[in-house]
């Protein structure tokens, strides 16, 4: 019989993602939990019945591969440190975004033939990994003329990883002007900041929501990530990371020999939809995106790492070092985040019935 690979989870708030995510693989178990103290992370290490720990060096904790799902330093956590700590172990080591690109390369050092890899997450999503299919099929038929990324601030990081894998690599870069769309007058503002840039040959606009919820960061969900490119033929849209995805053909305007135009019923092109829902033409619910969505996202990444060979180890450090170097470069430039409350956002359950039940048809 095989033997199940040890997994260690660092951290117990979006590390109860990865928890789930690791119980429901088949050749992997949980070795263990790591928390900083908190009453939650003791109560789920009591509730799956594994060991608690509150030091990466502690003699007791045996693991073949560490999740660490701790903020980094930028955030003001220990994830980095805790990660090098067990990469000294010997323990691969799985350490969730954003990092630094110091933090990055020190691990990078103290790891060794041990593996290591950033998850950058979003790109082992469903639905994005999708939209990049249709994307590199289109790629073969045409080229991409622009990109854009709509995206809040907490969420930026892992953006540029999906925007670079879109383009294949983001080695080189330049930003340009920056437009604040601030409403000043308002008490919560709407800070979206616009910034033009090319990535390596590629015109690429940044819209960035800088708005951050003082009472939780990970709100809110609708301003994550929508991502255009469009190409000589069309335009593809992920509207939003969870889908769904549109395609928006290049339709010309038929004329006939004397330049006029004509809408001859026999020409087949002018049947073509204007725009196609590719796949479910509904985005999957909260509880869908939690249970299945994200789970499998976590699955594929720890799977990555356990397979990883030195190669795709090296490859995986160089590209988010360049997400890294660009994140940092695009947070400089468009400035601090904005808090905010956002306590008056209605009932949301009534709003989505009513819309459904006014227009859905």
């Amino acid at each position: 019989m095989m033997r199940k690979t040890s997994v260690l989870v660092c951290g117990s708030g979006f590390g109860k993602i990865y928890l789930n995510a690791i119980s429901k693989m088949e050749d992997f178990y949980i070795s263990g939990i790591l928390g900083s103290g908190s009453k939650r992370t003791k109560m789920l290490a009591d509730e799956l019945e594994v060991p608690y720990f509150e030091d990466a060096n502690d003699d007791r904790i045996i693991a073949d591969l560490a999740c660490v799902i701790i903020p980094n330093s930028g955030a003001g956590g220990r994830g980095f440190e805790v990660a090098k700590s067990l990469l000294k172990r010997g323990i691969s080591v799985l350490l969730e975004h954003p990092a630094h690109e110091r933090e990055i390369l020190e691990c990078l050092k103290v790891s060794k033939d041990t593996g290591f890899m950033i998850n950058p997450f979003y790109r082992y999503t469903e639905p994005f990994l999708d939209f990049l299919d249709i994307l590199n099929d289109l790629k073969k038929q045409s080229n991409i003329v622009n990109m854009s990324l709509e995206c809040s601030i907490n969420v930026l990081y892992d953006g540029i990883d999906m925007l670079s894998c879109c383009l294949n690599s983001i080695s080189s870069w330049k930003l340009g002007d920056v437009s604040d769309l601030c409403n000043l007058d308002t008490k919560d503002k709407i800070c979206d900041t616009v910034l033009v840039s090319e990535i390596g040959n590629t015109p690429v606009t940044f819209k960035i929501n800088r708005n951050v919820d003082k009472y939780d960061a990970d709100h809110p969900m609708h301003l994550y990530h929508r991502i255009e490119a469009t190409f000589s033929n069309g335009r593809l849209c992920l509207i939003n990371t969870n889908g769904p995805i549109i395609w928006l053909p290049f339709i010309e305007l038929p004329r006939d020999s004397n330049n006029l135009l004509s809408f001859d019923s026999n020409n087949e092109a002018l049947k073509i939809p204007t725009a196609t829902v590719i796949g479910s033409s509904i985005a999957p619910s909260i509880l869908n995106t939690f249970e299945e969505i994200w789970i499998n996202a976590v699955k594929r990444a720890i799977v990555e790492l356990n397979n990883q060979d030195r190669d795709s180890k090296l490859s995986n450090v160089q590209s988010q070092i360049f997400v890294s170097r660009l994140w940092s470069d695009i947070c400089k430039k468009i400035g601090y985040t904005n808090q905010v409350e956002y306590h008056k956002v209605g009932d949301t359950k009534k709003i989505h019935e009513n819309i459904m039940k006014k227009y859905q048809k």
